[in-house]
């Protein structure tokens, strides 16, 4: 997804009221995606055992702090995340320590670990306001999605199409995102990408973790860079809005809500997998999950790093949700994407 949204959001089992889970808004996404993939086992065990498998890796947290990685170029920190992933599946304590450990190695030859696939960084943020001065960090409060977005667009199509012809109908609203602190972080390509979704003609959906705290934006498709701002969000449900510049964008037509999706409906995704942009995938519905009032759809639709902010279509072009986690080392088509109609709530 991006390449990174903290989640409880796959606990299942006991249904009966209890205590909250241990608070981990302060962590980094990357810290909660490693103890969510450490805990995915003792969730189907219930809630008990995933609270105390939480609280445990919260605790090794604490004494294997997270690495500071953030004046490493994206290609490093990929290497990086290759050489220590499979310490993730193990405990937040030994993958920490695997990568502070991988950082102190010398760096291969630039060569050795240059991406072939990266797109051009020069050009995608040549432009914009924000080159002649520092963006602000993203504010703890934003403003909610509904008070900025249009009304609902209530157009759904019911007609059966084929993966071409969904294709050809939404993938002009399909955008690249990129997202960085600033242009010295770009320069040294501390970069995230992603995807987004356009709903008007100048606002778009995405996932908060694409985004926040990355204020220098920028969308793109057909090689044409935009800078877009993040105007509104919900961080905690991963709800966010960004606003572009420049020409108007092609909205989606139609957007079910959450309450009229069936389990083992096909579904489309398109985002933008490891840099390929507007990659289409297909797949079906395999839950319709609630937690913690947020509604979530759950999909076996390959998704990848990249992906998180891109749309998932129903068989017709509707807009169902917005990609937002993809299964991680030793879980397979567990995937999932935040309810389209959720933008359009308190």
């Amino acid at each position: 997804m991006a390449a990174v949204i903290a989640v409880s959001f796959w606990l299942q089992g006991e249904t009966r009221a209890a205590a909250p889970l241990p608070d981990r808004a302060t962590l980094s996404y990357d810290e909660n995606v490693t103890i969510n993939t450490v805990c995915f086992g003792p969730s189907q065990e219930g809630r008990s055992a995933y609270e105390r498998c939480v609280e445990t890796q919260i605790t090794a947290l604490q004494k294997h702090p997270s690495p500071d990685r953030s004046g490493l170029g994206a290609a490093r920190n990929k290497q990086i995340e290759e050489i220590c992933d499979y310490q993730r599946r193990v405990g937040i304590g030994e993958y920490n320590d695997c990568l502070r450990k991988a950082i102190a190695e010398p760096a291969p030859k630039a060569a050795a670990i240059d991406d072939p696939l990266g797109p051009t960084i020069a050009k995608v943020f040549a432009v914009g306001p924000d080159r002649s001065r520092q963006p602000k960090a993203t504010p703890v409060s934003l403003p909610p999605p509904p008070t900025v977005l249009p009304k609902r667009p209530g157009r759904i199509d019911h007609a059966a199409l084929s993966p071409a012809e969904i294709f050809k109908k939404v993938e002009r609203s399909v955008f690249v995102v990129y997202a960085t602190p600033s242009i010295a972080d770009a320069r040294a390509r501390n970069i995230v990408f992603g995807s987004a979704v356009a709903v008007s003609e100048h606002l778009l959906l995405t996932n908060c973790h694409v985004v926040a705290d990355r204020p220098v934006i920028r969308i793109m498709r057909d090689d044409d860079p935009r800078t877009a701002t993040l105007v509104a969000g919900d961080l905690k449900a991963d709800r966010c809005i960004l606003k572009s510049d420049g020409a108007p964008l092609v909205p989606v037509a139609g957007i079910r809500p959450f309450k009229d999706l069936a389990v083992g409906e096909h579904v489309f995704a398109i985002g933008t997998p490891i840099g390929f942009d507007r990659t289409l995938t297909q797949g079906l519905i395999s839950g319709l999950r609630n937690f913690d009032g947020r509604n979530l759809v759950q999909t076996d639709a390959p998704l990848s790093p990249g992906n998180s902010g891109g749309g998932l279509f129903d068989e017709s072009g509707n807009l169902i949700g917005i990609t937002t986690l993809a299964s991680r080392a030793g879980i397979q088509n567990l995937n999932f994407a935040v309810a389209a109609s959720d933008y359009w709530e308190e």
